[in-house]
């Protein structure tokens, strides 16, 4: 835990070598070459989150992590924490003012605002991006999570799978409380804002086995949640995580 009079110092500390908000040219080059480079890369984990569940994973600095609709459509709810300072996490936010209210391919998941650095980069994206009415497009910084006390509100029904719920067993298993959980990342889900105002979704774009792959910046523990809502279409097919060293 990092004190309250630390935290300035270690955000100071955190940010050396971050200071550009967006990649360089030479930066991309180099991103780009990574994402090429397939052939000999050594995966050192790989796991199946079906679909309405959860799972937690690991990736150290350098490696990359790819994520795989694995049968079907599947929207994924990531969220990350730095393994050695956990209260340094994803924030949506920030990552939403920097490179706006979708990401895709040289985007970067950027910490908490103490702390704003990049803790992941996205390498590749295979997911078609065709523009939609009122914009609507995939990899969403929108909406929250899916949760059960809003399912009980609009349904009446208790105990239905949701992402909340997911994220939180998951993070359980890195020794996370549930308060810890925040905003995720979702990826695939096609998002946008109607005329008054509105956030809507409709189905993926995405399909078996399109994938987005993520360059870890910093260690991270992660969580992720296969949504169990209808933002993943009609047949949710999970996901699969598989963590390559470069």
């Amino acid at each position: 835990m990092i004190d309250t009079q630390d935290y300035k110092a270690y955000a100071a500390h955190s940010m050396k070598g971050h200071g550009s908000l967006e990649l360089s040219r030479d930066e991309r080059q180099v991103y780009n070459e990574l994402a090429a480079i397939t052939a000999g890369r050594n995966r050192v984990n790989e796991l199946v989150v079906p679909g309405k569940t959860g799972k937690s994973f690991t990736v150290n600095t350098g490696q990359i992590v790819r994520i795989t609709c694995h049968e079907d459509s599947q929207v994924a709810d990531l969220n990350l924490f730095n393994r050695d300072h956990p209260e340094e996490c994803f924030s949506s936010s920030k990552t939403r003012a920097v490179h706006g209210c979708h990401l895709t391919t040289g985007d970067r998941l950027w910490s908490h605002p103490i702390y704003q650095r990049p803790m992941m980069t996205i390498i590749a994206d295979t997911v078609p991006r065709p523009r939609r009415d009122h914009g609507a497009i995939s990899h969403d910084l929108l909406f929250g999570m899916c949760d059960e006390p809003t399912h009980i509100r609009r349904t009446g029904q208790h105990s239905l799978p949701n992402c909340r719920g997911n994220l939180t067993a998951a993070g359980a298993e890195l020794g996370l409380a549930p308060e810890d959980i925040h905003d995720p990342f979702n990826i695939f889900m096609v998002t946008g804002i109607n005329d008054v105002g509105h956030l809507f979704y409709v189905a993926p774009d995405c399909k078996r086995g399109d994938y987005m792959e993520l360059y870890a910046e910093i260690n991270c523990d992660c969580a992720v949640s296969a949504c169990p809502g209808m933002s993943s279409g009609p047949n949710p097919g999970g996901l699969k995580i598989e963590v390559f060293e470069t």
